[in-house]
């Protein structure tokens, strides 16, 4: 009798069982170090996992602590705002909620007539965050030209309203920004910045109220 064919299926099945065997076998000679390998991928995740649990809590705790010091701040309780905020900052520094406090901050020391300390502060906004919101970044470096016109540095109070519209040229306050510099130039006694500034609100918002504003200072300071 002639042996029996090993048909197609039995040769599969008979691959498969060797590489079966064969994987059992490198797994058992090689097995700590598998385990290493499982263990990391694991321990890597675990580590990711507390790392993003741990930023979502610290983006809670900050945003906590923003609307506690704004409501505190509205209330009339200024110093303990001024505590939560500078919490916010120094202890919940990296979060989406800090550069806001920073800001805020900046806004109740000039609230306060502590001119020097928000104007500071403005400044540090600048800085740290001048990539992230062009609307807010506008906002602080009009912020640091009223703590100049509060204390008569009307020059560079106008440099910076100036500044305030070159960050967000399409904002709703960028016309009354370079009126506000015009009007700053006019105390600063610099009437060709004046005139170069209110000229430029006329050509660049013309639909403004503050363009006509702009064309009753030339004419009043004679300008034209």
């Amino acid at each position: 009798m002639s042996p029996r064919r090993i048909t197609k299926k039995e040769m599969k099945e008979d691959k498969l069982v060797t590489t079966a065997f064969k994987l059992s076998e490198w797994i058992q000679k090689h097995l700590n170090q598998v385990l290493m390998v499982a263990g990391g991928v694991v321990l890597v995740a675990i580590v990711v996992f507390f790392i993003f649990s741990s930023k979502v809590k610290r983006e809670q705790k900050a945003a906590e602590l923003l609307g506690k010091a704004t409501l505190e701040f509205q209330t009339g309780n200024a110093s303990q705002a001024i505590t939560d905020l500078n919490t916010v900052m120094e202890k919940y520094g990296g979060t989406k909620d800090a550069g806001q406090a920073t800001f805020y901050l900046a806004t109740v020391h000039f609230y306060a007539k502590d001119y020097a300390r928000s104007q500071a502060i403005f400044q540090s906004f600048v800085e740290k965050y001048k990539d992230e919101d062009p609307l807010l970044l506008a906002s602080a470096q009009a912020g640091i030209a009223e703590c100049h016109m509060e204390i008569g540095e009307f020059q560079a109070a106008g440099d910076n309203f100036v500044k305030a519209v070159s960050s967000k040229p399409d904002g709703l306050l960028a016309p009354q920004y370079l009126f506000s510099a015009g009007r700053a130039y006019l105390k600063a006694n610099q009437k060709e910045k004046a005139k170069e500034v209110f000229k430029r609100l006329i050509d660049q918002y013309p639909d403004s109220k503050e363009a006509y504003k702009a064309k009753e200072q030339l004419a009043e300071n004679l300008l034209l």
